[in-house]
Formats: structure tokens, C-alpha cells, sequence
């Protein structure tokens, strides 16, 4: 077995973690439900959540390869793609997204994560996106151990993202504002990063 197989492990694990950190509908039902309830009552939710992003993540590979299709072909399609993470990287960049929680709704359950997840579409969006543009780099994530390293990666990122949400509930719900606007630009310098990367490597 190769070593550097396991590379996509952690390739899963930090696009995962990329997806994962904005504020989005799971994360602001595990903040709400750990300063509710507590940090053990967000497992299910957090559980049921990852479990749709590793579903989410074999959409994408099978979307993604053909996605890579284009990319790496059709000069077009390089260009579109990198247009696509530069507007938004620009977006997150200079977003001055308000966050709100409202204290006084609880939730739980695992079947409740599944159904947060489902209803973030975005998500499918973005690994469908991600995966292209990481088969475009390395065609070996279409392995079938690959593939499995890559699954383990996803979920784990995700698990720890939620665990990290709410083990600093109170902590993330008090510093919102600030937190959101780091973020926001951290991801935004990522995909425009990865959008001249994608441009610099098509061409060079």
C-alpha cells in the first residue's frame, strides 16, 4: 500500500473542514443545542449531519469526475471554474453577514442532523466543486481505497468541526459577529487561492 495514499485522507479531512466552518443551519443547531441542553446532546445531530456530508462527498465524486471531464480539456471550463471560486472567494471575503441564534429552540436527534444537511444543498454544491477541482490535481482519488481514505477524511472533518462548535458554544455565541467576519475572509483568501492556482496550473 503506498504511503502517500493516506494523503487523501487529510485531503477529505481539510476540504471538509473549508466546507464546514461557516455558519450554516447544523452548526447554528448544535451551538443552540449545546448551550441548551449540553454538549453531549449534540452528538446525534452531529452524527446525522456528517453522515449526509459523506453522502454528499460520493455525489460529488461521481459528479466531480465528470466535471473533470471538462476542466481538463477544455480551457473554457478552467477559466469558468476559477471564475466561480474567485466570485466566491470575493464573496466571503467582504461579507458582513449578521448571525443570529435564538436561545430559546431545542433541538436534537439524529434524524433531525440528516434533515439539517439535506436542506443545505450548498453543500452538495461545494463538493461537487471541490472534487473536481482536486481530480483536476490528482486522478488517483478515483481509487477505490482512495476513495474510502478520502469518505474517512470527510466525515472526520465534519465531526470535528460540530465537536469544536460545541465544546465553545457559549464562547462562539458571544464572540459571533467578530468570529463570522475571520472566517468569512479565511475561506475567501482559500477559494481565491485555489481559483489562481487553478489558472496557473492549466497554463504554466
Amino acid at each position: 500500500m503506498p504511503p502517500e495514499v493516506f494523503l487523501f485522507l487529510l485531503i477529505g479531512f481539510f476540504a471538509s473542514i473549508i466546507g464546514a466552518v461557516p455558519f450554516g443551519l447544523v452548526n447554528l443547531s448544535v451551538l443552540q443545542t449545546a448551550i441548551n441542553k449540553g454538549t453531549r446532546a449534540t452528538m446525534p445531530i452531529s452524527y446525522g449531519a456528517s453522515l449526509i456530508e459523506v453522502i454528499y462527498g460520493i455525489f460529488g465524486i461521481f459528479a466531480g469526475s465528470l466535471l473533470y471531464r471538462y476542466i481538463d480539456k477544455n480551457p473554457w471550463f478552467n477559466i469558468f471554474t476559477a471564475a466561480v471560486l474567485m466570485i466566491m472567494g470575493l464573496v466571503f471575503f467582504f461579507s458582513r453577514s449578521q448571525f443570529q441564534m435564538n436561545k430559546n429552540n431545542t433541538f436534537g436527534g439524529f434524524v433531525y442532523g440528516i434533515l439539517l444537511n439535506l436542506l443545505s444543498l450548498q453543500v452538495l454544491a461545494y463538493w461537487i466543486l471541490a472534487i473536481s477541482v482536486i481530480s483536476s490535481l490528482n486522478q488517483q482519488l478515483f481509487t477505490p481505497l482512495a476513495i474510502i481514505l478520502f469518505l474517512a477524511g470527510i466525515w472526520a472533518g465534519k465531526m470535528s468541526v460540530l465537536i469544536s462548535y460545541a465544546s465553545l458554544g457559549n464562547k462562539i455565541a458571544s464572540q459571533s459577529q467578530k468570529i463570522s467576519k475571520n472566517i468569512n475572509r479565511f475561506i475567501g483568501i482559500i477559494l481565491i487561492g485555489i481559483a489562481l492556482f487553478t489558472i496557473i496550473r492549466f497554463y504554466l
